[in-house]
């Protein structure tokens, strides 16, 4: 064996001390920020400031948390709505002679069939018909209704998006439009005069329902869509909102990402030459077949969801100052409509401190005609639930008006973590009978065992750009939730 050279292993013999050396140091120094962060952590989770209220989980702004969402035998609660329309159709409730006493007996109806709360909607075009003239005596009529006669309490939805005369008289560019000019008597969320005219009026509202009925009333939902769900109106073409203010608004959101014009066009393949001529895609709901990886239209999209998501939450935040709860109704989603709507908002709204709790409602057909099967309303609501915040399941029985689907979809919605379970659109299609009654209280035999995890990313779901007509499979996104 060849004699080791005394210049080698003195080498090797430092190496091994500094590599030694320099693993201790690294040690220590982990250490040391270990102990630190655990110092940091333990103080930050005693400090008044973060310490949470027992029983409350602190929530990511965006992210829901892991929950066990497979639980309720029974519904904690059930509720009713009658929307404004059918305050209108069946009780003339909006003439001289309104028909009281056929509402109070439906009222009665409903508390006989073991519903706790009612619903009731209006409409600001109708409630301010004047500036600061608001019908508080035809409020008062629909509260002393449900107040003085049964013990139902009161949830209120109020619509904003269709504003008086004297609002479109006042500001005659508050209204939306479509992305071929066409124009809809809607509100504009981009137009800041009109939308504070909207807040003031809702303000008021509460504040009336707070002060005069308390222990009746007990939320309120501010209402920015015709068919009264938190999404985008629905109009035409509407993809959405692409009138000037809006259009200003998108520019300025562009702006603020910091990103100079020129580095947008390579990233849209576009070549506009200033601020003021960037202009969003035009969508329309039926052109596009397939799934759409542009980062135009995703940028487009993301500025919808964001603003769109900001005029809920500012909403709430009114009523919340008034001291009664805030809520929002949400339709499916995972559907091939949920980029025509906005559905991504939804993650913004259901996370917000300001919404107290959430509706989910189906109507079980899908936007084909073809009926969704109830076992998927367990996948969107114990999505919703993943937010921390009670979400009730709302059966909308305009297209299908079958007891034994309604007790079906009221299981589902249980066993996915609902808290109540209700009906609308039930007004001359169904009534508060026997049958009704067995529906809500049709449980769940026993309870789940397993905790299945679903990952599906709402975002992806807006991929597909509106309806896909020219597709073999007419819904591929439902077909592949299903």
């Amino acid at each position: 064996m060849a004699a080791r050279s005394p210049l080698r292993g003195a080498k090797q013999d430092k190496a091994s001390v500094r590599a030694t050396v320099e693993t201790w140091l690294f040690i220590a120094v982990a250490a040391v920020f270990g102990v630190l962060f655990i110092y940091v952590a333990i103080a930050r989770s005693t400090s008044p400031t973060h310490m949470q209220p027992t029983g409350q989980i602190h929530l990511h702004p965006y992210k829901p948390q892991a929950r066990r969402a497979l639980r309720n035998f029974a519904p904690t609660g059930t509720f009713g709505t009658i929307y404004h329309g059918e305050l209108s159709s069946q009780f003339s409730a909006l003439t001289d002679t309104p028909r009281l006493d056929d509402l109070i007996a439906t009222l009665k109806q409903m508390e006989g069939a073991g519903i706790g709360t009612v619903i009731f909607s209006t409409t600001w075009e109708w409630a301010e018909p004047k500036e600061g003239n608001i019908r508080y005596r035809y409020l008062d009529m629909l509260m002393d209704a449900a107040c003085r006669n049964t013990s139902l309490k009161v949830n209120f939805a109020v619509d904003l998006v269709t504003a008086p005369t004297w609002v479109w008289e006042r500001y005659p560019d508050a209204i939306s439009c479509d992305s071929d000019g066409r124009k809809y008597v809607r509100l504009s969320w981009f137009h800041s005069l009109g939308n504070a005219a909207a807040r003031e009026f809702l303000t008021h509202v509460a504040t009336h329902l707070a002060n005069g009925y308390q222990g009746c009333i007990v939320a309120v939902q501010p209402v920015y869509n015709n068919a009264y769900q938190t999404r985008f109106t629905q109009e035409y073409d509407a993809f959405q909102d692409y009138s000037p203010y809006a259009l200003v608004e998108y520019r300025n959101w562009l702006q603020r990402k910091g990103m100079p014009l020129e580095l947008f066009n390579v990233r849209w393949g576009t070549s506009f030459r200033r601020w003021g001529d960037v202009e969003p895609p035009k969508l329309h709901s039926g052109d596009f077949l397939g799934v759409d990886f542009s980062a135009r239209y995703w940028d487009w999209l993301r500025f919808r969801e964001e603003s769109g998501s900001q005029v809920y939450i500012t909403a709430c935040l009114a009523v919340a100052a008034t001291g009664l709860q805030c809520f929002h109704r949400f339709s499916e989603f995972f559907s091939v409509v949920d980029a025509i709507y906005g559905a991504p908002m939804f993650k913004h709204i259901a996370s917000s401190p300001a919404t107290s709790f959430l509706v989910m409602d189906s109507n079980f057909i899908t936007p084909y005609g073809t009926h969704i099967k109830p076992s998927k309303l367990r996948l969107y609501i114990a999505a919703a639930r993943s937010y921390g915040k009670p979400v009730h399941f709302e059966a909308a029985v305009e297209r299908v008006a079958n007891y034994s689907l309604i007790g079906e979809a009221f299981r589902s919605a249980l066993m996915a973590g609902a808290e109540s379970v209700g009906i609308s659109h039930w007004l001359t299609r169904i009534s508060p009978n026997d049958s009704l009654v067995k529906a809500y209280n049709t449980v769940p035999k026993c309870m789940a065992t397993e905790l299945v995890g679903v990952f599906i990313p709402l975002d992806s779901c807006s991929a597909f750009h509106g309806l896909q007509w020219g597709w073999a499979r007419t819904d591929p996104l439902h077909g592949f939730i299903e």
